[in-house]
């Protein structure tokens, strides 16, 4: 191992990890990208594997890296951008339904190409000469019962001949599988509160009349083009804000 003159008499788990920062930071791994196994970072730096686990859980505890199993370690944060992971925002800004429900995961109802109708395309940027888009409906469950509803769409412009991996939708925000499996990452997001729901959206899972439910439209954007749109339906709870500002 050619250990950096600047951390080698740091201990070996910080090696490590000032080894994995620097990739990051440098730009040689973005978000989304697949670290070394910890295999492969036990024999480049002569340690045991529980040294790199004990390195790697610091990362993923830390909110830099994601550990999938049975698929490896993958960059979360790159240090620069404007938003870490989808719950948490810059200037302390951290959206409360998010962090509710990161600790839980999705369940996957449904996943498969539609043709928008024209409200969708509209969100969308859609032309009637081709309104399709790729739609995932995936809940978050507590205690047993449905909390909420997001509804995904990606236009087919955007994921063209992608193949969903649905154990990934299952785990993953739609932030993540993007910046993760598409070669156009994410630059900005923005976020509309009460917005209106399509026509496709079924909402008696959340067993409440329409106007006691409570909806969000996220905007992934690549400049200025849209690569996606999730709606988010809840019932508003007692006692858990929608935005907190931390500072």
């Amino acid at each position: 191992m050619m250990a950096d003159e600047n951390y080698s008499y740091a201990p070996k788990y910080v090696q490590i990890q000032n080894y994995i920062l620097q990739k990051i930071e440098s730009g040689e791994y973005a978000a989304g990208d697949k670290i070394p196994s910890e295999t492969e970072l036990a024999r480049q730096f002569d340690v045991s594997r529980l040294t790199v686990n004990t390195a790697v859980k610091e990362l993923a505890n830390s909110g830099i890296v994601e550990r999938v199993q049975g698929k490896g370690t993958f960059v979360r944060f790159v240090p620069g951008q404007s938003f870490s992971s989808p719950m948490a925002f810059s200037s302390g800004i951290k959206i409360a339904p998010f962090e509710h429900s990161n600790n839980k995961p999705h369940r996957l109802l449904e996943h498969g190409v539609i043709k928008a109708d024209a409200a969708l395309c509209q969100k969308l940027g859609l032309t009637a000469e081709n309104p399709y888009v790729y739609k995932i409906v995936r809940c978050v469950d507590v205690s047993s019962e449905v909390d909420e509803v997001d509804y995904s769409y990606v236009p087919l412009s955007v994921c063209k001949d992608h193949t969903f991996d649905c154990e990934a939708l299952k785990t993953f925000f739609l932030h993540d599988y993007i910046c993760r499996y598409f070669n156009e990452k994410p630059t900005h997001i923005r976020i509309f509160v009460d917005t209106p729901l399509t026509s496709d959206m079924e909402l008696s899972l959340l067993n409440a009349p329409p106007e006691k439910l409570f909806s969000w439209d996220t905007f992934l954007y690549h400049g200025n083009q849209v690569l996606a749109v999730t709606t988010t339906v809840s019932m508003p709870k007692e006692n858990r804000p929608f935005i907190t500002l931390e500072f």
